[in-house]
């Protein structure tokens, strides 16, 4: 179960080192940097992993934000979904299609229910049926399947962490 108070410190950026305030750069304000700041070591190696698959993705904006809120709705995460609200709607998905992808039912296309479905194998099975892979490798280069799994798992893994660590929204 979530802690309900953090179990880590949320460092103020006040209190940063300098190897922190470096590392927090322009996340400094969110709770994320601030508690990942006191693994400074594990936060530099994940930066560029976390910053390619949101910021250098090869896969749809729209389809990766799915993706990304059926993770963190299976996973009961609430730091990730808060943000990927924002970065749903801005991707063009509707509030009903947000909270669509997010429980897994509702109104959605063919194609975003296949993103459901892929998103609900790899957290609930940790792989895509043949099936799943069939559909969707007509739609993506394997690039972007590779990417894909590498999404999901990455999202779970931030829920283990932001629910484990209490990290509180921002």
């Amino acid at each position: 179960m979530r802690p309900n108070l953090p179990r880590i410190p949320v460092v103020s950026p006040a209190a940063f080192t300098a190897e922190q305030a470096a590392l927090a750069g322009k996340w400094r304000d969110l709770n994320f940097a601030r508690m990942m700041v006191n693994h400074p070591a594990l936060y530099r190696v994940f930066l560029p992993f976390g910053e390619k698959l949101m910021g250098g993705s090869n896969l749809p904006h729209r389809d990766r934000e799915i993706l990304v809120l059926r993770t963190v709705g299976l996973c009961n995460e609430a730091y990730e979904a808060a943000h990927h609200l924002l970065m749903a709607r801005n991707a063009g998905l509707t509030d009903a299609e947000i909270e669509a992808a997010k429980s897994g039912s509702g109104e959605l296309t063919p194609s975003d229910q296949m993103l459901v479905k892929a998103a609900e194998e790899l957290v609930e099975q940790r792989c895509l049926s043949d099936e799943t892979w069939r559909v969707l490798s007509e739609r993506y280069t394997v690039a972007q399947m590779i990417e894909l799994i590498f999404l999901v798992g990455n999202l779970t893994m931030l829920s283990m962490l932001t629910n484990s660590l209490g990290m509180p929204t921002d």
